[in-house]
């Protein structure tokens, strides 16, 4: 399958400050978001990345300095410090690579619940650059995504082969056959993009088309069913999204979960516990008297099959809790059907 490629571009000097002896670190951007899509777009006229399974990051560099911003713009350089040194030898000058911050499993798939464990700074993870925002003080956002993916490619050349970064390759056209490679593998998806467009930060965009294997996506959980013998751990967890402005109840998730995990879940639930139900809109009486309720601030990552007639998730699993999005930003994922 071929490669777009485009012409290379003459480097410019690195930005630097009044004294020209500092360079300046790149300021974080609200990133590009996809499109939910159902369907594979056809023709030559897209790009097909696998759809990685871990923290959107951005990785701010100013020669050995090196700043990791999560989605919303906070710093998470600490949590996810086994990277740093790498990123800090990328360039002697100035770069923001937009990406995904992920763990590996033994059989080389990304793995959001491994990810879950890696967030002391010093457990392998790996993080896959997939855009390239600025360069040496150069504004390249405005460039096509084929130029902006062939100067990031330039830019990770000559990686040792231990290095924690690797540059997210990509295939053109040929959409449904990269789909279905990516599903029979185990994998979440694809990404599809436009290589023409620019780089629409803070939108969802539809330049950036996802489609999943399976449906996936997080909840926000409102409470939890206590198990029927025992005591701190969880059986399961109540869920929901924020449609116009309101919590609506999405159904409960108790399968995915081993005893550690709900054993950990239940702990930190402990440390938003409350007595009054949030104002939940759709949930049923017998699920309301069976709950334990939390402030609706954390979120589950949760797999499921498809949302029922009345809004409600089926056949879910759990796959861990994670803290990179605020929960009023969490809605129902709507794919079109074009």
């Amino acid at each position: 399958m071929p490669a777009v490629k485009a012409a290379p571009r003459t480097r410019r000097p690195s930005r630097r400050d009044s004294d020209s002896t500092q360079l300046i670190l790149p300021q974080f951007r609200p990133p590009q978001l996809a499109s939910l899509e159902r369907r594979v777009p056809t023709g030559d006229g897209w790009l097909f990345e696998m759809k990685l399974d871990g923290y959107r990051m951005q990785a701010a560099i100013a020669g050995a300095e090196v700043r990791l911003y999560t989605r919303k713009g906070h710093d998470w350089t600490r949590q996810f410090g086994y990277v740093a040194p790498a990123l800090s030898r990328l360039t002697g000058g100035t770069a923001l690579i937009d990406g995904e911050l992920c763990a590996i499993d033994e059989d080389g798939r990304t793995n959001f619940t491994l990810l879950k464990n890696s967030l002391d700074g010093s457990k392998p993870v790996v993080f896959y650059a997939f855009d390239l925002l600025e360069q040496d003080g150069e504004d390249i956002a405005r460039l096509p995504q084929v130029e902006r993916k062939a100067r990031l490619e330039a830019l990770l050349t000559n990686l040792p082969e231990d290095s924690p970064l690797a540059y997210s390759d990509h295939i053109v056209g040929d959409g449904e056959a990269v789909f279905r490679a990516m599903c029979e593998g185990g994998f979440e998806g694809v990404i599809a993009k436009s290589p023409t467009a620019r780089y629409y930060g803070g939108d969802r965009s539809t330049a950036w088309l996802k489609i999943k294997c399976v449906q996936r996506q997080e909840f926000v959980v409102i409470g939890w069913r206590p198990p029927d013998y025992g005591v701190d751990n969880v059986r399961g967890l109540f869920l929901a999204t924020y449609e116009g402005g309101k919590l609506v109840y999405r159904g409960g998730v108790g399968t995915g979960f081993s005893n550690k995990m709900r054993q950990d879940v239940w702990e930190v639930l402990q440390l938003i516990r409350t007595d009054q139900p949030p104002p939940v809109v759709g949930m049923p009486r017998i699920e309301m008297r069976a709950a334990r309720w939390v402030e609706p601030r954390l979120l589950a990552e949760v797999e499921y099959t498809e949302i029922t007639p009345d809004g409600l998730i089926r056949h879910p699993s759990f796959k861990g809790l994670r803290e990179d999005k605020p929960a009023s930003e969490v809605h129902l994922e709507d794919a079109r059907d074009a």
